[in-house]
């Protein structure tokens, strides 16, 4: 009877030592697991980010471009160009979306011909039916919350090419 607890107290050390090193051993690997984890999870919120802001962007452009190529000289205030009008939507939109405005960069331009790259002037006739691209960034910096170093120099961009029409706005 003897032999048999003494069976027993061994068997059961046994098991108490092993769980204790398992703790330790469980320690060490969530030690090396848990930055990891962090650092995919914060670069997939970085892409969010990234995304989020590019897909605002082109909504931005897609709309001011809309304006752009249609007729809206009535909506134009009094000392105001229609390539300022455009650029001052666009940057309330931007504003709307909680994109900053310190470095965004505007350009109307001409979109096709020898003048490719040029100021595209909407109020200028001889430029009805012409194609003009509308292009807007923003430094990837300004929009993240920790910018990564290889993306900090970069620019988040987008651009739409739209024909310049005489489109009535009211029915």
């Amino acid at each position: 009877m003897s032999d048999y607890n003494t069976m027993r107290i061994k068997a059961g050390a046994g098991r108490r030592a092993r769980t204790s090193d398992r703790r330790g051993a469980a320690a060490v690997e969530c030690a090396l697991i848990i930055p990891m984890v962090l650092v995919i999870f914060l670069g997939i919120c970085e892409i969010g980010q990234g995304v989020n802001a590019t897909s605002t962007l082109i909504a931005a452009v897609r709309e001011s471009g809309r304006l752009a190529c249609m007729d809206f000289s009535d909506l134009v205030p009094v000392g105001m160009t229609a390539n300022q009008k455009i650029e001052q939507d666009l940057r309330r939109i931007l504003l709307a979306s909680g994109i900053p405005l310190d470095d965004v960069t505007i350009q109307i331009v001409h979109a096709e011909g020898n003048q490719i790259g040029q100021t595209f002037v909407l109020d200028d006739p001889e430029n009805y039916l012409k194609l003009f691209r509308l292009e807007v960034s923003v430094p990837y910096a300004s929009v993240s919350s920790y910018p990564l170093r290889h993306l900090a120099n970069r620019d988040i961009g987008a651009s739409i090419v739209f024909r310049r029409g005489r489109v009535n706005m009211s029915n």
